[in-house]
């Protein structure tokens, strides 16, 4: 144990010694074998039970609680569900030192959890008040539900690492990634979040109902999305996707919590009602017109609709297949953004692209380009010039897809056709050959042609 995690105060040591030593053997199955191993040569000769007095001292050490210490899962445990259920209260170890939440500073933050999943992280400062530390240690299995969840919606290659959730003394914000290296894949695959997300109540305008934690559920699941979306690729249309307005991860957040209160076996009846509960809230503030909180979005509803029409999670993930697992697009050369910055990234051949493999994820025969451009893509967001996104190069662009696939299953060359529809340049990006049998189910075959099929 980092000896740094004690600090004057914190060196308790409770009595009878020996009685103590012993219940927290009952309570670690390794301590048995820690005392076996522990160096006995300074206390060799001396009497029996003084050398037994200093053994046992030295595993309440090893195994010591503070008062105000965090919750760790069962780190061998298969699933976290039965995590959920083994806690310990204690400080497990150190994530390292970062910036603290004002982005200024430096600050000590504590790992108080580790699971399968996730781990979390928290400031020594806001984990030291008993208060907090309750209010947080409750989210440890919605933490790990929330990394489940994003697995499965996005078919993405994950760092060898748990997900980090940092948490912040108050700031009332959050963000993907993070300050610390020791975690989170060198500080990648994590988010950060203001702690008193977790400690304070949101009302509900509409029912009038007050939800323990609403920020503490959302906040963490929605950089989540942003990250989870970003390792699929960069570049996303920060007008109508995420960054600007960020529909997308906005939609989502209500889909997530809803399956979530639906299907997380490790989380207890009341923490489901309140995610249920959120995932109302987070519809409302954005899908109700007349909504108190003036958070109407026509694309978050649009985005909403889409899922519900479609097929749910399975139709967006087969879109990012498509796109990012089967024809290894990058959305920063796809948009012929020569100025892009990693926070500003649109286009009209970018949304166009998006947008066809969207339509080819649902399998619809429809065009839904009236749709898209209805709910304001290319002209909603007032911080760029607007654009029209082009029905019929959209259909193009799926086309070009089919064409490559088709061929590629016949097994054709098509490194050329593929390359040119990488950069963006889809009107060149048709393969020739393939046929019926070798055309993919999310296009049809016609003309002899395999083609999109809307």
């Amino acid at each position: 144990m980092n000896p740094d995690l004690f600090s004057s105060n914190d060196r308790i040591l409770h009595s009878p010694v020996v009685r103590a030593a012993v219940l927290m053997i009952a309570a670690e199955p390794n301590a048995a074998e820690q005392i076996a191993n522990f160096p006995t040569r300074s206390v060799r000769g001396a009497p029996l039970s003084f050398r037994a007095f200093v053994l046992s001292f030295f595993v309440l050490c090893a195994c010591y609680t503070s008062p105000t210490g965090g919750q760790t899962a069962n780190q061998n445990s298969p699933d976290p569900s039965q995590s959920a259920r083994q806690v310990f209260t204690r400080v497990i170890g150190h994530c390292g030192r970062g910036a603290s939440g004002s982005g200024r500073g430096d600050a000590d933050y504590l790992m108080v959890y580790k699971s399968k999943q996730s781990i979390v992280c928290v400031d020594r400062n806001f984990w030291s008040v008993e208060e907090d530390a309750k209010a947080i240690s409750k989210f440890f299995p919605y933490f790990d539900a929330v990394i489940v969840q994003d697995k499965a919606l996005f078919p993405v290659k994950t760092p060898h690492a748990q997900f980090a959730f940092v948490i912040t003394v108050p700031t009332g914000s959050g963000h993907a990634g993070c300050d610390l290296r020791k975690v989170g894949a060198n500080g990648t695959f994590c988010n950060t979040v203001s702690g008193d997300f977790f400690t304070k109540a949101d009302l509900d305008p509409v029912t009038r109902n007050s939800i323990q934690g609403f920020w503490g559920y959302l906040i963490p699941l929605h950089e989540s999305i942003n990250l989870f979306t970003g390792l699929l690729s960069p570049g996303w249309p920060t007008d109508w996707w995420a960054d600007h307005r960020s529909p997308f991860p906005n939609a989502m957040d209500v889909e997530l919590l809803r399956s979530i209160a639906a299907k997380a076996d490790a989380l207890d009846h009341a923490m489901r009602s309140e995610i249920a509960a959120s995932a109302d809230l987070q519809l409302h503030r954005f899908t109700d017109p007349p909504n108190p909180t003036r958070k109407y979005d026509r694309e978050v509803a649009m985005f909403l609709d889409l899922f519900d029409r479609f097929g749910g999670f399975a139709s967006y993930a087969r879109a990012f297949e498509y796109a990012i697992g089967e024809d290894k697009l990058q959305w920063t050369s796809v948009s012929q953004v020569t100025s892009f910055n990693g926070d500003d990234n649109h286009s009209e051949n970018l949304s166009e692209y998006v947008i066809a493999y969207l339509q080819l994820g649902f399998g619809t025969d429809e065009d839904l380009t009236p749709m898209f451009r209805a709910a304001g893509v290319g002209t909603m967001d007032k911080k760029i010039a607007p654009y029209e996104i082009d029905s019929t190069k959209i259909r193009e662009i799926a086309t070009a897809h089919c064409s490559i696939r088709a061929a590629a299953n016949a097994g054709l060359n098509v490194n050329r056709e593929l390359r040119a529809l990488q950069a963006g340049n889809f009107r060149s990006a048709n393969a020739q050959g393939g046929s019926s049998s070798s055309c993919p189910i999310e296009c049809t075959f016609r003309d002899n042609s395999c083609v999109a099929r809307f």
